[in-house]
């Protein structure tokens, strides 16, 4: 199976920390999720100030001219310091637009537990009026912590609508654990166990859990390096057949790629070497550490890409198309060059 030839042609982020809602992603612009609004792209994202409080912003783009972005409004959510699951506010929107005037706008939620330790649930806001005002739902969090494997938290989701029911894809944090001898990690001796877990609703805010394990799980020693995290989905349905793209973790975040035939059995598309499917940027780039957190849209046969930048987007989002490729019915995507063209660095 081959790759996704994915083009990066700037050096520079299409929308920095502080470039359109100051001082609201003053720190932060990154983890964007863009859906498509009549003629207008659409674009959530998440903002931190220099407090450190977490936003979700909106800015809008021409289909036609994909990265003309302009600030709209205010933050549509912010903090909610008088509860311990969303004090900090929210991150890592997914917007749904469940009918034409309700709209639903998943987000991890930044909290503390009773010990002061950090604590991120997933949770919903909604808007009756097809996204101009947005209020908070009366019940969240919406996923409950009960399963082994999502028993220390969950995160970003990624939800199709599909006939009558919702189908969400969501970050799940299962355990913390004192890492393996002689491993290199990003998160020092004690490190979590995060994984893709799967749930499903009839009105995309009461989700019940039909399989009791992860959908996808880091591999451990499977790769090298050692990976324990495996998160933040971003599926695409084509021709009845699924790609799912995830941001995996050893000692950076890197872009990978799974393909399934029913949304619930997935296979991982060949191993390009460490630096994954987008590799990572020239040196001295907002993004030579790393890609991740990406949101995809077809446009025309063609993928269009939106990614966050090093720092988990304190340097802002860039970027990226590639030619959509085909999909047979048997699941397998067809019609992949092996190459990536990183048009910048000559790759």
């Amino acid at each position: 199976m081959g790759m996704i030839p994915w083009t990066i042609a700037q050096d520079s982020p299409v929308i920095s920390p502080g470039m359109l809602h100051p001082p609201f992603d003053q720190k932060r612009a990154g983890a964007a999720h863009v859906v498509e609004v009549e003629d207008e792209y659409r674009m959530v994202y998440w903002g931190s100030d220099p407090e450190g409080r977490h936003f979700i912003l909106r800015a809008d783009s021409p289909i036609d001219h994909p990265n003309q972005w302009h600030p709209v409004g205010k933050p549509l959510i912010g903090p909610q310091p008088e509860t311990a699951f969303n004090c900090q506010g929210p991150g890592f929107p997914f917007l749904l637009m469940a009918t034409d005037t309700r709209w639903l706008l998943y987000f991890t939620a930044w909290g503390r537990r009773p010990d002061g330790r950090p604590l991120n649930t997933t949770g919903v806001a909604v808007s009756d009026d097809a996204g101009t005002s947005w209020h908070y739902h009366a019940e969240n969090p919406i996923i409950s912590l009960d399963r082994s494997y999502d028993a220390q938290g969950t995160g970003s989701v990624w939800v199709l609508r599909e006939g009558d029911r919702f189908r969400m894809y969501y970050t799940a944090i299962g355990r913390y654990f004192a890492k393996p001898d002689g491993v290199a990690t990003g998160h020092g001796d004690t490190i979590p166990e995060i994984g893709i877990a799967y749930a499903e609703s009839e009105d995309g805010i009461r989700w019940h859990k039909p399989i009791d394990h992860l959908l996808v799980a880091p591999r451990g020693f499977a790769v090298e390096p050692y990976e324990y995290i495996c998160s933040k989905p971003c599926i695409i349905k084509q021709q009845g057949n699924y790609i799912m793209w995830v941001n995996t973790f050893g000692t950076a975040y890197r872009v990978h790629r799974l393909i399934s035939a029913d949304g619930l059995r997935w296979q991982w598309a060949e191993r390009l070497g460490p630096d994954g499917e987008m590799g990572i940027g020239a040196a001295g780039c907002f993004d030579d550490k790393q890609r991740s957190y990406q949101t995809i849209i077809i446009h025309r046969g063609e993928f269009r890409c939106w990614f966050t930048g090093n720092g988990f987007g304190t340097t802002g989002m860039g970027y990226a198309v590639a030619r959509a490729p085909e999909c047979g019915c048997d699941g397998k995507v067809h019609s992949l060059r092996r190459n990536i063209r990183h048009e910048r660095r000559g790759q």
